[in-house]
């Protein structure tokens, strides 16, 4: 970020080993919550009239008066809950242990994959043997000869 301040104000330009020296101040702004769009602004706007003498003396100048306050207290990240504990596995074969990625889960990933494999090729089994339906006109003619079609003339008071 600072070597591309040149681009915005040409008064602002410095060589790689000058931002190097600069780098640790401008880490620390970012430490303390400010963007990098931010910071480029701060660095960047109200320049002096009568210019810029040296870009390197004027940054760090700036990185150093500007800086702002560190946030009071920051929040502790959340420790990660410990891994839950191994349990035996009630899918089929040898017993077996593994740790669940879930507290409900019984099974091992593989036995879950064959079970659920086992339960697939089962209800489509059922679907094959399932006798296929009538043609919708049969069972429409079905319906109708049962009576249970209401007459839409009569019923519902058609003109």
């Amino acid at each position: 970020m600072l070597l591309s301040l040149r681009h915005e104000q040409r008064q602002l330009h410095l060589g790689v080993r000058e931002a190097r020296t600069l780098a640790g101040l401008a880490a620390e702004w970012l430490r303390r919550g400010v963007t990098a769009a931010d910071l480029r602004r701060a660095l960047c706007s109200g320049l002096p009239t009568e210019g810029v003498r040296t870009a390197v003396g004027f940054l760090a100048h700036r990185l150093r008066e500007k800086l702002p306050a560190a946030p009071e207290s920051v929040p502790a990240p959340e420790p990660t809950p410990p891994p839950l504990a191994l349990i035996a596995c009630a899918g089929p074969g040898e017993e077996h242990m593994f740790r669940p990625h879930v507290p409900w889960a019984t099974t091992c990933g593989p036995c879950y994959q064959e079970e659920q494999r086992a339960f697939w090729a089962d209800a489509q089994d059922r679907a094959d043997a399932a006798p296929e339906p009538p043609p919708w006109r049969e069972r429409f003619a079905a319906v109708a000869a049962d009576g249970a079609v209401p007459d839409t003339e009569t019923e519902v008071g058609a003109p």
